[in-house]
């Protein structure tokens, strides 16, 4: 088992968990566990997270079963809530599809301008639409998925709940994805990148694609009419997951192993959640 595992924490561990199940599982569902960690409900998410692959009859590895297991036990819910899942040896996954034909970075850069002061180490921001649904109650497509890479100061589940709670104030239907240093993107973000273009920020500050995925090999793309370029199209294969080591065997709660850059952030996240909660309130009574 890698260092970077055992130093890793429960929340970047089911945030990167969740990273695996993009594609398979629906979107509404990845956020709503996304914004669970981001305040560190972690048993929330992670019993959300059993509940969605169980729900939608999405069979995982036996890896990813024990895994799942040790996550459950370390946010101190019921580690037999994944004997309800399907697991199978060799299955699968459904191909994706991703097309730019549509500059999906249309308004983005506006939507996150406020949000960028507070976010940490953020080195890219990337677009595309995915032209396939997720999971077993798909939502509306063509989706909008945005991914963000981030460098090693900075905090995955917060960034990926800023980042899509400034779309969602905009108006932009998006799906995050956050790609953290250590973290071997999956063939969907591969994929996903290989065919997304790059916002441009307003202030300069170098936010161009990484190397996680400036690198990733593109499909080719059958040729279009000669007077025009053709957009991209990428497939993703229907391929295996990548094999994952189980977690290393910790307890506690998922604050206690927060560093504190992470207590801080998540600070602000409450702090937020409870100024929207009392503006609602607010509104409601009048």
């Amino acid at each position: 088992m890698s260092d970077r595992v055992l130093a890793d924490g429960l929340s970047d561990r089911l945030h990167d968990f969740l990273l695996r199940m993009a594609g398979r599982i629906d979107d509404d569902a990845v956020n709503s566990a996304r914004e669970l960690i981001a305040v560190a409900e972690l048993d929330r998410a992670a019993e959300l997270l059993v509940g969605c692959l169980a729900a939608g009859g999405v069979p995982v590895t036996p890896d990813e079963h024990r895994y799942l297991r040790s996550l459950l036990d370390e946010t101190r819910s019921d580690p037999s809530l994944a004997d309800r899942l399907k697991v199978r040896d060799t299955w699968y996954a459904p191909p994706h599809r991703f097309s730019s034909e549509r500059d999906a970075c249309v308004g983005v850069e506006e939507a996150l301008r406020p949000a960028m002061g507070f976010l940490r180490d953020v080195r890219s921001v990337q677009c595309v639409w995915r032209l396939t649904p997720a999971g077993a109650t798909p939502g509306v497509v063509p989706q909008r998925v945005v991914i963000v890479e981030i460098g090693s100061e900075g905090f995955a589940p917060a960034t990926a709940y800023r980042v899509a709670q400034a779309l969602a104030v905009a108006g932009l239907r998006a799906v995050v994805e956050v790609l953290r240093p250590g973290v071997e993107p999956t063939d969907y973000h591969l994929m996903a990148a290989a065919a997304a273009k790059p916002v441009i920020f307003a202030d300069g500050r170098g936010r161009q694609p990484g190397p996680a995925t400036a690198d990733a090999a593109r499909p080719a793309v059958a040729p279009g009419p000669p007077d025009h370029e053709s957009p991209t199209v990428i497939v993703s294969p229907a391929a295996m997951p990548p094999m994952i080591d189980p977690p290393a065997e910790r307890h506690g709660s998922g604050e206690d192993q927060l560093s504190d850059v992470e207590r801080d952030l998540l600070r602000q996240l409450h702090e937020e959640l409870a100024q929207r909660e009392e503006r609602s309130n607010s509104e409601s009574s009048g």
